[in-house]
């Protein structure tokens, strides 16, 4: 017998004990996905500046954050936070132990996983001021409404669609 359980989906948030490199994110968040059943995923930290925000070097660029493409899922895109926490939406419970093996393999120091409620699952008032109705519930939640600017990467077999203001 199929309970609601069994078929609903699952928020998880990965931990780790430290911020991820941009080569650990990538060879992490490739395990998850080759791990299969993700319905949405969103990765958590500091910004990464691109120049100095303040003090006497103010808009000097800052080179070790210049160029931080990883690959997902054969397709590519920047980076733009130091990657600390890493929030999914699993399909269902039965993907969870492939998702704990993932990040063993990935991970070479320990880290946490929880289960919870980490996304939206109706439209806030900051979100219908941004989109409008949504159609596609899958976004709700994954932009910061405080963020100066918008910045979505939607991850598809076609191609990648980054959703930025600025660019």
């Amino acid at each position: 017998m199929v309970t609601a359980s069994d078929t609903a989906s699952l928020q998880v948030e990965i931990t780790p004990q430290r911020y991820l490199t941009p080569a650990t994110a990538q060879k992490l968040l490739n395990e998850i996905y080759s791990n299969g059943g993700v319905a949405r995923i969103m990765i958590h930290g500091p910004n990464l500046p691109r120049t100095i925000p303040y003090g006497p070097g103010k808009g000097t660029p800052i080179d070790e954050n210049k160029d931080l493409l990883i690959e997902v899922a054969g397709q590519a895109f920047e980076l733009s936070v130091k990657v600390g926490r890493v929030r999914l939406e699993l399909e269902s419970e039965e993907y969870m132990p492939g998702l704990k093996a993932a990040c063993e393999r990935a991970l070479p120091f320990s880290f946490q996983i929880k289960r919870g409620k980490f996304f939206h699952t109706r439209p806030t008032l900051s979100d219908y001021a941004k989109y409008g109705d949504v159609e596609d519930k899958r976004i709700l939640g994954l932009i910061d409404p405080k963020a100066k600017k918008d910045k979505l990467a939607i991850l598809s077999e076609e191609k990648v669609t980054i959703e930025d203001e600025e660019r």
